[in-house]
Protein backbone atom coordinates (compact mmCIF):
# COMPACT_ATOMS: atom_id res chain seq x y z
CA UNK A 1 0.00 0.00 0.00
CA UNK A 2 1.30 3.49 -1.40
CA UNK A 3 1.45 6.29 1.56
CA UNK A 4 -1.32 7.86 0.92
CA UNK A 5 -3.86 4.84 0.64
CA UNK A 6 -2.51 4.75 4.32
CA UNK A 7 -3.99 8.21 4.70
CA UNK A 8 -7.14 7.63 3.22
CA UNK A 9 -9.97 7.06 5.98
CA UNK A 10 -12.55 5.28 3.65
CA UNK A 11 -13.14 3.99 0.10
CA UNK A 12 -12.26 6.72 -2.94
CA UNK A 13 -16.41 6.58 -4.34
CA UNK A 14 -17.43 9.07 -5.78
CA UNK A 15 -21.16 9.28 -6.46
CA UNK A 16 -22.19 9.21 -9.72
CA UNK A 17 -24.52 12.21 -9.33
CA UNK A 18 -22.38 15.60 -9.59
CA UNK A 19 -24.74 17.88 -9.03
CA UNK A 20 -28.73 18.84 -8.94
CA UNK A 21 -29.94 21.99 -9.63
CA UNK A 22 -33.81 22.74 -8.47
CA UNK A 23 -35.84 24.54 -10.91
CA UNK A 24 -36.26 27.49 -8.38
CA UNK A 25 -32.28 27.71 -8.54
CA UNK A 26 -31.12 27.64 -12.18
CA UNK A 27 -30.13 30.80 -13.33
CA UNK A 28 -32.05 32.96 -15.10
CA UNK A 29 -31.80 35.41 -17.78
CA UNK A 30 -34.76 38.26 -18.51
CA UNK A 31 -32.70 41.61 -20.23
CA UNK A 32 -31.62 39.76 -23.46
CA UNK A 33 -34.07 40.26 -25.93
CA UNK A 34 -38.13 41.34 -25.87
CA UNK A 35 -40.95 39.17 -23.80
CA UNK A 36 -37.60 36.17 -23.82
CA UNK A 37 -36.63 34.02 -20.68
CA UNK A 38 -33.65 32.29 -20.65
CA UNK A 39 -32.71 29.40 -18.47
CA UNK A 40 -28.88 28.21 -17.98
CA UNK A 41 -28.70 24.86 -18.09
CA UNK A 42 -25.38 24.20 -18.64
CA UNK A 43 -22.74 24.32 -16.09
CA UNK A 44 -20.57 26.91 -15.38
CA UNK A 45 -17.44 25.82 -16.77
CA UNK A 46 -18.86 25.38 -20.00
CA UNK A 47 -19.10 28.99 -20.73
CA UNK A 48 -17.25 29.40 -23.79
CA UNK A 49 -17.06 25.52 -24.79
CA UNK A 50 -20.69 23.87 -25.28
CA UNK A 51 -23.90 26.12 -23.35
CA UNK A 52 -27.06 24.73 -23.44
CA UNK A 53 -30.26 27.07 -23.19
CA UNK A 54 -33.80 26.44 -22.32
CA UNK A 55 -36.16 29.44 -24.19
CA UNK A 56 -39.44 30.74 -23.48
CA UNK A 57 -41.21 33.35 -25.75
CA UNK A 58 -44.34 35.45 -25.76
CA UNK A 59 -46.57 35.94 -28.84
CA UNK A 60 -43.81 37.80 -31.24
CA UNK A 61 -40.86 38.07 -29.03
CA UNK A 62 -37.62 38.59 -30.47
CA UNK A 63 -34.21 37.18 -29.32
CA UNK A 64 -31.56 39.29 -31.52
CA UNK A 65 -27.79 38.37 -30.83
CA UNK A 66 -24.46 39.88 -32.17
CA UNK A 67 -21.69 37.14 -33.77
CA UNK A 68 -20.36 35.20 -31.60
CA UNK A 69 -16.84 33.65 -32.09
CA UNK A 70 -15.74 32.60 -35.27
CA UNK A 71 -17.40 29.03 -36.34
CA UNK A 72 -19.56 29.06 -33.50
CA UNK A 73 -22.89 27.44 -34.37
CA UNK A 74 -26.00 27.13 -32.47
CA UNK A 75 -28.69 24.40 -32.16
CA UNK A 76 -32.02 24.89 -31.94
CA UNK A 77 -34.99 22.68 -31.33
CA UNK A 78 -38.41 23.69 -30.95
CA UNK A 79 -41.02 21.95 -28.54
CA UNK A 80 -43.78 24.09 -28.83
CA UNK A 81 -44.95 26.81 -30.94
CA UNK A 82 -43.11 28.26 -34.07
CA UNK A 83 -39.78 30.09 -33.98
CA UNK A 84 -38.38 31.77 -37.01
CA UNK A 85 -34.44 31.87 -36.86
CA UNK A 86 -32.53 34.47 -39.05
CA UNK A 87 -28.45 34.57 -39.68
CA UNK A 88 -26.82 36.65 -42.06
CA UNK A 89 -29.66 37.67 -43.66
CA UNK A 90 -31.38 33.97 -44.01
CA UNK A 91 -34.76 33.12 -42.33
CA UNK A 92 -36.06 29.41 -41.83
CA UNK A 93 -39.46 28.93 -39.86
CA UNK A 94 -39.28 26.47 -37.38
CA UNK A 95 -42.18 24.27 -35.64
CA UNK A 96 -42.45 21.72 -33.10
CA UNK A 97 -39.70 19.08 -33.62
CA UNK A 98 -37.60 20.89 -35.35
CA UNK A 99 -34.39 20.91 -35.47
CA UNK A 100 -31.91 23.95 -36.94
CA UNK A 101 -28.25 24.60 -36.58
CA UNK A 102 -26.71 27.63 -38.29
CA UNK A 103 -23.53 29.63 -38.44
CA UNK A 104 -23.82 32.29 -34.89
CA UNK A 105 -20.41 34.06 -35.80
CA UNK A 106 -22.59 36.54 -37.64
CA UNK A 107 -25.74 38.75 -36.67
CA UNK A 108 -28.46 36.13 -35.82
CA UNK A 109 -32.10 36.32 -34.02
CA UNK A 110 -35.25 34.06 -32.94
CA UNK A 111 -38.65 35.36 -33.07
CA UNK A 112 -41.64 33.78 -31.98
CA UNK A 113 -44.24 33.89 -34.51
CA UNK A 114 -47.71 34.33 -33.32
CA UNK A 115 -47.86 32.76 -30.38
CA UNK A 116 -45.99 31.61 -27.21
CA UNK A 117 -43.07 29.01 -28.52
CA UNK A 118 -40.44 27.25 -26.30
CA UNK A 119 -37.49 25.54 -27.52
CA UNK A 120 -33.57 24.56 -26.29
CA UNK A 121 -30.54 26.35 -27.29
CA UNK A 122 -27.11 24.39 -27.45
CA UNK A 123 -24.26 26.52 -28.20
CA UNK A 124 -21.23 24.72 -29.46
CA UNK A 125 -17.96 26.73 -29.60
CA UNK A 126 -19.27 30.32 -28.20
Amino acid sequence: MDFAGLLDSGPNERSPIREIIRAEQTPVILSQGEGCKIRILSAPESVGDTEIYDLEFDANALLASEPHRSGCIENLTVFSGTLIVTTDGVSETLNKGDTVRYFADRPHSIKAKNRKARGVLIVAGA
